[in-house]
């Protein structure tokens, strides 16, 4: 079975609610909140996606899918899990560890999360 996890990230502001509405009637699968801390990737969407995915728990009850492109992946992982996403995705490079890596795998299971995308490791 194929399933569409919808980036919200190019949404404009003053119609999010609208759109995010329309994906939902649409049946995506899932929302995917993309957050950009500005440190590990240039761009900085932590506040656009908190208010994006406030929408999204407002009005839907579709699955979130979190992508962190961030430098403090726990952080991230700890203001999420509030939002009782489906799915965390991180970056392997934004840690300094294997074992560290497994801590946070570890750590989203332990919030009843999905753990994706982890491709070959730096290690």
């Amino acid at each position: 079975m194929v399933e569409i996890s919808t980036s919200i990230l190019n949404v404009e502001k003053e119609s999010a609610t609208k759109i995010i509405y329309g994906l939902e009637v649409a049946h995506t699968d899932y929302f995917h909140i993309d957050v950009m801390d500005g440190k590990f990737v240039p761009k900085d969407t932590k506040e656009q996606m908190r208010e994006y995915t406030n929408i999204v728990k407002q009005i839907s009850n579709i699955p979130i899918d979190v992508h962190l492109m961030v430098e403090d992946v726990k952080e991230f992982i700890d203001e999420y899990s509030g939002y009782n996403p489906n799915i965390i995705t991180f970056h392997i490079e934004a840690t300094k560890s294997k074992e560290e890596a497994m801590e946070l795998i570890e750590y989203i299971k332990k919030c009843g999360i999905k753990v994706r995308n982890f491709s070959k490791t730096k290690y």
